[in-house]
């Protein structure tokens, strides 16, 4: 989606919300938590032909302190 092409169906037709203004929207909706007093603004990409979306953590602080806080798949 990055890029510009949707995983699901090949479209082009991708928008970008990281430029959205308060990420933290109403309830914090638009954030995943980090911790019980802190929360992580999401950027969000939607395929315009399928309605596909990603997300992605929005701050480098924010995805540093989940590594630290949440645990690791295996």
């Amino acid at each position: 989606m990055k890029k510009g092409v949707c995983p699901r169906c090949g479209g082009k037709e991708i928008f970008n919300g990281s430029s959205v203004s308060n990420k933290s929207g109403m309830q914090h909706s638009n954030t995943i938590p980090v911790s019980l007093l802190r929360t992580a603004a999401l950027n969000n990409f939607v395929c315009g032909q399928c309605g596909y979306l990603e997300s992605y953590i929005a701050k480098d602080k924010d995805l540093a302190a989940i590594k630290k806080k949440w645990p690791l798949v295996f």
